[in-house]
């Protein structure tokens, strides 16, 4: 090999500024990362190595002028200058926390998923918060949701953890009362242990279904203090009976129901429990009667905080609340006389189909009275109730952690079976919307204007507000009463039983002339039938072909009652409250039942329905996540058109043949079928929706027009809608027809 040979001096030499080089660039590159300025470094040549060049000149354009000493290797001496010592990456920095400075804003929130699992939801993203959550032995990552999930026996640990390494993220912590029922639960789960149900009435244990017995071994074991919220339908009665009979020797036993349905509570008693003397029931029909020596009082909601000193100065160690869901609002009169009763009780038993009519927030004065002082009422609606505090005080009608609370009552009191849990043998319903015909609306169109007009007047405020909305609704189903009683016209004629609900009395009144016209036989119930009537129509209707209809009132009629020798139900209107329309339609879809329940919602467009069917729709969501459910939605809701003279006849849905051909396409393209099962289901009815938060229910136009533009803002009616305080028991008794008009302040 040829060149000049070089000295070992030289070779270190060139060793040496091989490793100034190197350690000057790995020192750039983590100034870099962190995002720091480089310093500054002047390049160095042969020329510039000796002893003295090595003595920087600071008036020199590449001496660098960071506040921070220079740490270069010296290659003359051989190491670091004595002056520079070497520092480490946080003295460089300053003298700063490992976690950035937007770690305040880090939140992790904690919630139940399971009875033995709870999640914990990261957010902003933060990498060491994560690595903290994987030294838990029992995590475990859900690849769908993106959150990580651990054992409730590390739940401490991991709280612990986060605490001590992360002292600046905000924790949001499960209730503590909610950890303590879990894990109590957990531990009587392995006990495991059969109840003996021996002391309860034979009569009732021998037609006890299984799901009902579990219903009263749950009551049980819960001490007698629960709520059974089971599907309408599936015998909530007689599993409550079962319980108060297993503590009969803690009577005296306080009934108290919606008047509507007293007598059905003393008939329930003679069927169920016939070993109960008869002497011993005693109704309260006046606040002069005397409850002394009765074994059993039936009362009603409203009677009770009527008379309330007379029963306070009674013992009723064991309670029946029937349709819990009346003390639903901790403000009325009837929930404070509930309270004063219930204090004093040992045995609480809180029956409802719907447990939550609208927001989570309602169940909590009803599982106050099971579980008092479970949790305090701020921290159960800012937990469950999404609360906000805005200028004018705290809002608790939100809806936040669902899962959890769902979970949470159920271990603890709560019990809730739907209909396709428990009965697979018992026909499932098939709704169906029914888009009335326009052209028959058209004849109300001057009230509605009128209606409309008086609603969207900026001047009216409070109850005269409330007094235009009631007659805008009103007035909606003025204008509607032509079509439904074409509609109902080609009904009569196909010798079919069936139910029918409306709201208002002008259209009850007219439904009830129309078969009188047509000479059908029919029974009517609303707010003036007394409880002895009902339970004789209600017999009459089952048991005699000839009668065909029911004419029912939505409010005074959608408990209470057994209406299975029908199959078909029609909603002549809609009512804001979904619970009380599912409960309306179980009145045929019940125990008993022999076939399919067809269940049909007239709806009619540019009126009241473009507001009310949507905002039923969001509020079911609400429950169905909170795991209440009342099985109403979109996705098994068939969309017909009602054309005066076209439409699909009642035969073509119950009875098990071809319908009459139709001229009309867009009719024959639903009706068409050769089995009631094999219906051609039109597009789910949510493609007719703009989206959730439309202004108006956006129909094709081979359905109906498009929605008149004096029809009010969605968001303004839903808001009034859900506001004002209408309670549905009190609703039941104003006159709507009579709101005809009202007074402005100027």
């Amino acid at each position: 090999m040829s060149g000049t040979q070089c000295s070992e001096e030289e070779i270190e030499r060139k060793r040496l500024l091989a490793l100034q080089r190197k350690q000057r660039a790995q020192q750039n590159m983590r100034v870099n990362n962190v995002g720091a300025v480089a310093l500054s470094i002047s390049p160095i040549t042969a020329s510039m190595v000796s002893k003295d060049t090595m003595k920087c000149n600071p008036s020199s354009p590449f001496v660098s002028r960071s506040k921070f000493p220079s740490y270069r290797f010296d290659p003359i001496n051989g190491k670091n200058s004595a002056s520079h010592k070497p520092i480490n990456a946080q003295t460089f920095f300053g003298n700063k926390k490992e976690f950035p400075p937007d770690e305040t804003k880090i939140t992790a929130e904690f919630y139940m998923i399971s009875k033995t699992r709870f999640a914990i939801n990261i957010y902003p993203f933060f990498q060491p918060l994560i690595e903290t959550v994987k030294t838990i032995p029992s995590k475990t990552y859900d690849l769908s949701s993106k959150i990580w999930n651990c054992h409730l026996n590390d739940y401490e640990t991991l709280i612990g953890k986060i605490t001590r390494d992360h002292s600046h993220v905000r924790v949001t912590p499960i209730p503590k009362v909610v950890i303590k029922t879990l894990r109590q639960y957990k531990d009587s789960e392995k006990k495991n242990f059969e109840k003996d149900l021996s002391s309860i009435d034979p009569k009732l244990l021998e037609i006890l279904m299984p799901f009902q017995r579990d219903g009263i071994c749950f009551g049980i074991e819960r001490g007698g203090r629960c709520m059974i919220a089971d599907d309408m339908g599936l015998g909530k009665t007689i599993q409550a009976l079962g319980i108060v009979h297993y503590y009969k020797d803690d009577w005296p036993l306080l009934i108290v129901t919606p008047s509507s349905v007293r007598y059905q509570w003393s008939e329930a008693i003679f069927n169920f429990l016939p070993s109960v003397p008869t002497q011993y029931i005693h109704h309260f029909t006046s606040g002069k009667d005397f409850i002394d020596d009765a074994k059993i009082v039936i009362v009603s909601y409203d009677l009770l905080g009527r008379a309330i000193n007379t029963f306070e100065r009674g013992n009723f160690p064991t309670i029946i609340l029937d349709e819990s869901h009346v003390v639903k609002s901790a403000k009325t009169a009837r929930t404070k006389a509930v309270q004063k009763i219930v204090a004093q009780s040992r045995h609480v038993i809180l029956l409802s189909g719907t447990p939550a009519l609208s927001r989570p927030m309602e169940l909590y004065s009803q599982i106050s009275l099971i579980w008092p002082h479970f949790m305090g009422f701020h921290e159960y609606a800012v937990r469950y109730c999404a609360a906000v505090k805005g200028n004018f005080g705290w809002d608790y009608s939100g809806s936040s952690n669902l899962q959890e609370l769902r979970i949470f009552l159920e271990v603890r009191c709560l019990l809730r079976r739907l209909k396709s849990d428990v009965l697979k043998q018992l026909p499932s319903k098939i709704r169906q919307v029914i888009m009335l015909d326009p052209l028959l609306i058209e004849s109300g169109t001057k009230e509605m204007k009128q209606a409309i007009k008086n609603y969207e007047k900026k001047s009216i405020k409070g109850t005269d507000r409330h007094n235009a909305l009631l007659q805008y609704y009103s007035e909606s189903s003025r204008a509607r009463l032509p079509a439904v009683r074409d509609y109902i016209s080609n009904l009569l004629t196909s010798n079919k039983k069936f139910l029918i609900f409306a709201h208002h009395q002008c259209v009850l009144d007219s439904i009830s002339e129309l078969a009188e016209e047509k000479k059908i036989k029919y029974i009517r119930i609303d707010g003036k039938t007394t409880s002895e009537q009902r339970k004789a129509l209600v017999d009459i209707f089952q048991e005699r072909s000839e009668y065909l209809v029911a004419i029912l009132s939505i409010t005074a009629a959608n408990a209470g009652v057994t209406l299975t020798a029908a199959q078909l139900v029609i909603f002549a209107e809609l009512f804001w409250n979904p619970g009380i329309l599912c409960q309306a339609e179980d009145r045929a879809h019940r125990i008993g039942q022999d076939g399919s329940v067809i269940i049909r919602y007239l709806i009619a467009k540019n009126t009241v329905d473009d507001h009310l069917w949507p905002m039923i729709q969001r509020k079911m969501g609400i429950l169905n996540a909170a795991g209440l459910n009342q099985n109403i939605s979109f996705s098994d809701v068939d969309v017909v058109n009602h054309e005066d003279t076209n439409q699909t006849r009642l035969d073509a849905f119950v009875v098990k043949s071809p319908p009459k051909s139709s001229t009309n396409a867009t009719t024959s393209s639903s009706s068409e079928l050769n089995d009631s099962k094999e219906l051609q289901w039109v597009d789910d009815l949510e493609e007719y929706l703009e989206d959730e938060h439309s202004t108006k229910i956006d129909v094709t136009a081979k359905n109906v027009n498009e929605p008149d533009k004096n029809v009010p803002s969605k968001n303004e009616f839903h808001h009034l809608l859900e506001t004002d305080d209408m309670d549905d028991i009190d609703l039941a008794s104003i006159d709507l027809d009579n709101i005809t008009s009202y007074s402005t302040k100027p």
